[in-house]
């Protein structure tokens, strides 16, 4: 299996006015695909000195990918060219795998998961 092969919807939450260095940040989620890089488990063991519970976090180092034709039909298929930057990404904030399809010189990403949202609100 190549993991690096993986590609991932993810969520984060990005500042829409981070372009105006004095204005108060107001985070909105947004949407982004990515190609999974490696997973990180962080396990933080139990400290009762310092009253801490034992736990777990996992992430994704994820390369981002440039949405060069952005979905503009309910199909939803994005297409790229290029990756972008890597970024740690807490697994909480992946919503699902998607397919991804070579075409010609770029990959278009298969999304089905909001196609089959609105299946499912029917039913």
């Amino acid at each position: 299996m190549c993991i690096n092969l993986l590609v991932l919807q993810y969520q984060l939450a990005v500042d829409k006015f981070a372009h105006l260095p004095r204005r108060a940040p107001e985070f909105e989620l947004q949407d982004f695909f990515g190609q999974i890089l490696r997973f990180v488990i962080v396990n933080i063991p139990h400290s009762p000195i310092h009253n801490i519970k034992a736990d777990s976090f996992i992430y994704a180092l994820i390369n981002q990918v440039k949405i060069s034709e952005p979905a503009t039909n309910s199909c939803g298929i994005n297409y790229y060219e290029d990756l972008g930057p890597t970024e740690f990404v807490d697994l909480n904030q992946v919503k699902c795998v998607v397919g991804r399809i070579k075409d010609r010189s770029k990959w278009s990403i298969i999304d089905r998961s909001k196609l089959l949202a609105h299946i499912a609100e029917y039913n």
